[in-house]
């Protein structure tokens, strides 16, 4: 085949890939440039690298000729964090986690299923720079960069002005989500009214309608929560 025939192959077969697909090819490259950067490409904590080659697997094997794709939603969690600017102003921010599974067909109609897959979350390496002395020649101070672990970064800021709309863009672009089978959370802080823990019995009509400061108020109204060890958890939980 002539160089020019693979090429038109290829763009038809780049024409004919869902935007679905295009985009699950970009799983965790926020985690794997942050780490690259660093040039620490070989400490990317396990559960990313596996659920990276999970997805990857199911992309190489998926036929979207044979089924689309589908992104089934599980469950969508919001969680208030403290972020502090260059000046140390502390300024408390509403951030959105989504969980899904994905699943597929390959070309012998076999089912293929990925059980996870996340939105808004990605990892970044924490670095501390110590000194080593100085050099002998120049006098300048050699400088020694240390891995010291990670840090899970959530980027889905939602705000009273975009909470609707981001949360209903993110479910009506996954394809075979049912919004009636997604579990909505509020991840409550730690507070003088009790320890951290997760809030599942919110509908979705409060998941977008109420402030960070009502679905906590929310939340201390009911039982004693059962989430309470798992959001212990150091990954994904």
């Amino acid at each position: 085949m002539s160089t020019s025939n693979t090429n038109t192959t290829e763009t038809k077969d780049k024409e004919k890939e869902s935007k679905l697909k295009t985009e699950l090819r970009q799983y965790q490259k926020k985690t794997f440039d942050s780490f690259a950067k660093e040039e620490l490409a070989d400490e990317i904590p396990h559960a990313v690298e596996y659920e990276k080659m999970c997805v990857d697997d199911f992309l190489r094997k998926v036929k979207e000729d044979k089924g689309p794709i589908q992104k089934i939603i599980t469950y969508m969690k919001r969680m208030p964090k403290v972020v502090r600017d260059e000046k140390g102003i502390a300024t408390e921010k509403d951030f959105l986690e989504v969980h899904s599974e994905l699943r597929g067909v390959d070309w012998k109609d076999n089912f293929l299923r990925v059980t996870d897959y996340f939105d808004g979350l990605y990892y970044e390496p924490i670095i501390y720079t110590v000194t080593k002395g100085r050099d002998d020649e120049t006098g300048d101070l050699i400088l020694d960069k240390q891995h010291q672990g990670d840090r899970k970064v959530h980027d889905i800021e939602l705000t009273d002005k975009n909470r609707k709309q981001v949360i209903s863009d993110i479910i009506n672009n996954a394809t075979g989500t049912y919004t009636n089978e997604i579990k909505f959370y509020y991840q409550v802080p730690d507070s003088i009214r009790g320890p951290s823990h997760r809030d599942d019995s919110f509908t979705y009509d409060q998941f977008i309608n109420s402030s960070p400061e009502e679905m906590a108020n929310i939340t201390w109204t009911r039982p004693s929560p059962i989430h309470s060890n798992k959001d212990k958890k150091p990954y994904m939980g």
